[in-house]
């Protein structure tokens, strides 16, 4: 099969993935020549970086490009794909809930690539490392992204869409939610007088512990000793904190009926 051709590359959107992927895709030799940006500011610095042409208007974009990647909030697709023409050529969206149909109505060709992982502004993640979720409208545009997406990371998965919203869903709890947990702890931690740093070696742990086969066997604490006493304790120090109280409970009743089921 001859090698597939993604040579020139418009990219729609200058945020956290947007950045971390046009970046990862300019070291491998592609031709980014268009962002757009609906702010300005974001869309202009992007382009210099990329050493692109900022288009201010989704109607500007040139026509001719080999791949047009959609690396914008869902709530922003819908606006972009009834303004773009591109006729035929090949479109792509990121979002890791919206079903690859969507794109059905702005071109014949078209896919999705799903990188799962969070983002920040503060650094570039390797993107080597960065797992992507691919899906295509035929075989040969899924030729054409595996090639792509090969190029860019070692981890290239190819799903469906039902799998991939699932999968969105399960980096929510794994990822989205964590985090918010953290939060909690830093917050009572603070407020408190104490350093938040001592819970660093709890925290990198437990990240780590999640590459085992079976995570729930690895779950300690009072809930799944089932340690009432504890529980109680724990539950009154959150009066203050009504929210955090009703998640510590409902958490705590999970795990204990999870234990119970396996």
């Amino acid at each position: 099969m001859s090698k597939p051709e993604i040579r020139k590359i418009v990219i729609l959107g200058a945020g956290r993935l947007a950045v971390n992927l046009s970046m990862a895709i300019l070291k491998k030799g592609y031709d980014i020549v268009e962002v757009y940006n609906r702010t300005g500011t974001k869309g202009i610095s992007l382009s210099r970086k990329l050493s692109a042409r900022y288009i201010p208007e989704p109607e500007m974009i040139t026509p001719d490009a080999d791949l047009y990647i959609l690396a914008v909030s869902d709530a922003a697709i819908p606006f972009l794909l009834e303004r773009i023409k591109i006729g035929n050529r090949l479109i792509i969206h990121t979002s890791g809930s919206m079903k690859m149909d969507v794109l059905r109505g702005v071109s014949a060709n078209f896919g999705v690539i799903y990188p799962l992982q969070t983002f920040t502004s503060r650094t570039l993640l390797r993107f080597r490392k960065v797992p992507l979720c691919i899906e295509a409208s035929s075989r040969k545009n899924l030729h054409l992204l595996k090639f792509f997406a090969d190029s860019l990371s070692e981890k290239v998965y190819t799903i469906n869409s039902d799998q991939r919203r699932l999968l969105h869903l399960s980096a929510v709890f794994a990822s989205n939610f964590t985090n918010f947990m953290v939060t909690i702890s830093q917050e009572l931690v603070l407020e408190n007088g104490m350093d938040f740093g001592i819970l660093e070696p709890i925290i990198r742990q437990t990240a780590g512990n999640a590459s085992s086969g079976d995570v729930f066997k690895l779950q300690t604490g009072p809930a799944v000793r089932e340690d009432r006493e504890t529980i109680r304790e724990h539950l009154k120090l959150l009066t203050n904190h009504p929210d955090y109280k009703e998640i510590y409970d409902l958490i705590t009743r999970n795990i204990i009926q999870h234990k119970k089921k396996s």
